[in-house]
């Protein structure tokens, strides 16, 4: 019984460190956009 609570209360802390970590990973507000530079592009001469 007492390692059943240990092993709720565990699952329920990493429930919970995985919740916040997902929810910092995925970008929510947009902030930060790709951006790509057009001086990087380059078209062959064969193309």
């Amino acid at each position: 019984m007492k390692t059943k609570k240990y092993v709720i209360a565990l699952a329920i802390f990493g429930g919970m460190l995985f919740t916040a970590y997902a929810a910092n990973t995925m970008n929510q507000n947009e902030q930060q956009t790709a951006k790509i530079e057009r001086s990087a592009i380059r078209i062959p001469s064969a193309g």
